[in-house]
């Protein structure tokens, strides 16, 4: 069906006050650590392999999470080295490290990492109004602080204080933006990204980071969830399957940067997704507090799919929230089917499908981060065109009757189908993205895929890139962990290298001199090709000479070059010595596009709450 109509269709019943949300917001930058996977991209292949990432915890010097063996505890999705921090990036002291709650910790690694996803520096974000919205939860770290009878020191207080998880990022990465923690249980990361939404559509923000992170480090509260039912027995979560009964516990941290579409075009950003709804709401009275109720689901789903202007036709996936048990999930399912009726009426089109299905079935419920674990699952989904499977499904729960309906249920990994209009445009993948809070706060977004058609404001040649890669780091063995890195990176892109390469690989060289924090130990390797660029990173690895890299000051350059390979040593050598160097100024606005690309390794030191003070345990320095 045509767009204009699809859009009318969706506009009918939308206040005016309400037309503010036909304006996308753009995911410009993603980070994510969860259960199994140290990187998104290991996220993604545990998701498209179908993998069971819940297991026990492996044994820890500092502490023992699983040290219970009750059932529905003994085993979660974990994530590794969680008190693992490099306080001495973040200018934090062993003592005030040792006290800060590891949430802390891992939202700030995380936001880092994020910015330098999406091709900035972090002092860029601080020149404009950049909000911070950080969902979170209970914190065990300050229940093992009081239970151990921990001194209350002077970093006690903001050490364990939730607003200061937000508040922590907006300190150290001086950011100016409204800076808030917001706790609605297991709804928090799509309250988090509804909020941050609003704030950058009425202009209290240019930009928002946007993230949540849980951990389990006490037995509390997962005792407490099994006593009232909501833990499974087996430790696995069985979304939407008739064996449902209960959900894992897990772990993660996950950050997103959000800005205005049209100002992320003007920006050559590079965009994961487009948030074109979202919508959050309370579900009132019920049978009793933690009590779904299926009609005030179905009015936030609802709610958010006409903010996005989208006839619910084009949505072909949905990502449930889907906690794996008996009654819940047949009542969510309802709602997504009731939602979809009000919007779309009895439609004649037999042949629409939307799939359905849940990560908690991968990598447990991450509660305060579920929403988040959620959209980036919906994000690489969308880049890869496929639907991962739900590992724990075999047969359908008999309540979720999707007989005369377009839903089905992934079982496993499939293609996902490309709509197309009337004329046979293509139509983007469109999903929706669900979280329902335990206490009745309830959440709905909606994602677009990006096209990435080429920004109409842009200039129409793109500038030439100075062809050298800047490389910093805080220390020597950092910086080789640096070049290990992008070693990585540039040995994955000659394997899969499509399209325009050498475009690409101007990106990614501009990406690096505009969009990385300057760090005292430098090097500089010039660069002719991504073949070059990838046998120079190995010798500098190896500690082999290589007349393609700087890495001291004064070396001299070869008798015969042009102006640009002039101009190639002369910021090389003024980048060495330590020089303010201002890449920037060679480009124009829109001339070039900022490039996803490996992130910082941070060094892994071990801080934790029994620790003697003004003492730190390294751990091996991989980075993370």
């Amino acid at each position: 069906m045509a767009e204009a109509v699809r859009i009318a269709a969706a506009h009918e019943g939308l206040s005016r006050v309400e037309q503010h949300w036909q304006e996308p917001i753009a995911i410009i930058g993603m980070h994510g650590r969860l259960p199994g996977s140290r990187t998104l991209a290991d996220y993604w292949d545990n998701l498209a392999a179908g993998r069971d990432c819940v297991g026990p915890l492996s044994a820890s010097p500092t502490l023992d999470r699983a040290a219970q063996r009750h059932p529905g505890i003994a085993e979660g999705g974990f994530i590794e080295d969680m008190d693992a921090f490099d306080a001495a990036f973040f200018g934090i002291s062993s003592d005030e490290a040792r006290l800060m709650d590891p949430l802390q910790r891992l939202a700030l690694e995380s936001a880092w990492h994020c910015i330098e996803d999406a091709g900035y520096c972090a002092a860029d974000l601080a020149r404009g109004q950049t909000g911070v919205f950080l969902a979170t939860g209970k914190s065990d770290y300050e229940e093992l602080l009081y239970r151990n009878d921990i001194a209350p020191d002077k970093e006690l207080a903001t050490g364990v204080a939730g607003a200061v998880i937000a508040n922590r990022i907006s300190f150290s990465l001086g950011m100016t933006g409204p800076s808030l923690a917001i706790d609605s249980a297991c709804s928090g990361s799509l309250a988090a990204v509804h909020v941050a939404a609003q704030a950058i559509r009425a202009g209290d923000c240019t930009s928002a980071l946007v993230g949540a992170a849980n951990l389990i480090l006490s037995p509390t509260l997962s005792r407490s969830l099994d006593a009232e039912g909501a833990l499974s027995p087996d430790c696995r979560t069985k979304s939407f399957d008739a064996a449902g009964n209960g959900y894992a516990r897990g772990e993660g941290v996950i950050t997103l940067l959000l800005k205005k579409h049209v100002q992320a075009l003007a920006d050559g950003d590079n965009i994961h997704g487009l948030l074109i709804g979202s919508a959050i709401s309370h579900g009132g009275r019920a049978n009793w507090l933690t009590a779904p109720n299926p009609m005030a689901q179905k009015q936030v789903i609802a709610m958010a799919w006409r903010r996005a202007g989208i006839d619910p036709r084009t949505l072909t996936y949905i990502e449930a929230h889907g906690t794996g048990t008996p009654l819940g999930d047949p009542m969510e399912f309802n709602s997504i089917r009731l939602a979809y009726e009000e919007l779309a009426g009895q439609s004649e089109n037999t042949s629409h499908r939307c799939g359905i299905g849940s990560a908690k079935t991968n990598i447990g419920h991450l509660e305060a981060a579920s929403g988040l674990a959620g959209v980036v699952k919906v994000l690489l989904a969308m880049k890869h065109a496929c639907l991962p499977g739900n590992p724990h499904l075999r047969t359908v729960n008999p309540m979720c009757k999707t007989h005369d309906t377009p839903f089905h249920f992934v079982e496993a990994t499939e293609p996902w189908p490309r709509l197309r209009d009337s004329g046979g445009t293509p139509l983007p993948f469109r999903a929706g993205v669900s979280a329902f809070g335990f206490g009745g706060a309830y959440g709905h977004v909606v994602i677009e895929e990006h096209f990435h058609r080429q920004n109409p404001e842009a200039n129409d040649v793109a500038a030439a890139v100075i062809p050298i890669l800047p490389m910093s780091a805080r220390d020597g063995e950092a910086l080789k962990r640096v070049a290990g890195r992008l070693l990585q990176h540039v040995q994955h892109e000659l394997n899969s290298a499509t399209g325009d390469a050498q475009q690409d690989l101007q990106d990614f060289l501009y990406t690096f001199q505009v969009g990385r924090t300057p760090l005292p130990v430098r090097a500089a390797i010039l660069v002719r090709d991504w073949h070059g660029l990838a046998g120079s990173l190995a010798n500098f690895v190896a500690g082999r000479e290589d007349a393609d890299v700087i890495a001291e000051p004064g070396t001299l350059s070869p008798a015969t070059r042009n102006e640009m390979e002039e101009l190639s040593f002369r910021f090389a050598h003024e980048w060495v010595s330590l020089a303010e160097v201002d890449f920037a100024s060679f480009y124009s606005p829109g001339q070039r596009r900022r490039v996803s690309a490996p992130g910082y390794p941070f060094s892994r030191t071990r801080f934790w709450f029994t620790d003697p003070k003004s003492s730190e345990m390294r751990l091996q320095a991989t980075g993370s």
